[in-house]
């Protein structure tokens, strides 16, 4: 009997507890949420850079109703916290990516120094594709303009997110081989090649410019074993023969 009547206690202490924490921060809730509700809004509409604007209005609210310690609503406002925080840099991410702004040497510039300085806190929100997306377009801008060591540089990193998509990183290789080719420097060219192989064994471009590698490094007696390697095994067999 007095374990009930402890617990009927307990309860209605919890409840009083509750009703009070609800009562300190249900008003900042509401405001964050609101300020989420406009972010949404308006990234649904690719207005991202207000979007941007809201998402840390959001953040910022929800971290104002962190400070007040509660104790029911800690796990929900963290999680809220976690998900705007995605939310927000992708937005950032999307604005920065858009065609018009890649296009200019200060939004390419930007959308690098952004992905660059993501803490790895912040890099698991962004689609690593998405990243790699982004650099491979800026390689190929910069490709077209002339500017082949930054293109190289954009494609090599491109590759180096390893998003997972065959296609991409096909095409990053196949452009740098081309960069390296016109450059005559043979052999880093026919391993850019291979890789393209790796992705897509039937690549007759990447064929033909083999090819050409081998004929320019003078070992072409090793053709079919070059076409039918991976990249480590053909960089060891580069060592063997040349």
């Amino acid at each position: 009997m007095k374990d009930n009547i402890n617990n009927i206690e307990q309860n209605i202490k919890n409840i009083e507890e509750w009703n009070n924490e609800h009562a300190n921060i249900k008003p900042i809730l509401e405001v964050a949420v609101d300020y989420h509700n406009k972010a949404r809004r308006e990234a649904c509409w690719k207005n991202y850079e207000k979007a941007s604007e809201f998402f840390k209005k959001a953040i910022e609210n929800y971290r104002s109703a962190l400070k007040l310690n509660p104790k029911y609503y800690l796990q929900d406002i963290i999680e809220r916290v976690d998900f705007v925080i995605g939310e927000y840099l992708n937005s950032m991410f999307n604005f920065k990516i858009s065609d018009d702004r890649l296009r200019t040497k200060q939004g390419a510039k930007e959308f690098v120094e952004f992905v660059e300085n993501l803490s790895p806190e912040e890099d698991k929100y962004i689609d690593r594709y998405d990243m790699a997306l982004g650099y491979f377009k800026i390689g190929n801008i910069c490709n077209e303009d002339g500017d082949f060591d930054k293109a190289y540089e954009l494609f090599n990193r491109a590759v180096n997110l390893q998003c997972d998509r065959p296609f991409l990183n096909r095409d990053a290789y196949f452009k740098m081989g081309q960069i390296l080719l016109n450059r005559k420097r043979f052999k880093e060219a026919l391993m850019s090649f291979i890789s393209v192989l790796s992705f897509d064994k039937g690549n007759m471009e990447a064929v033909n410019r083999i090819d050409i590698c081998l004929k320019e490094l003078k070992i072409s007696e090793h053709r079919f074993k070059f076409l039918s390697m991976t990249p480590n095994e053909a960089k060891k067999l580069i060592m063997e023969v040349l």
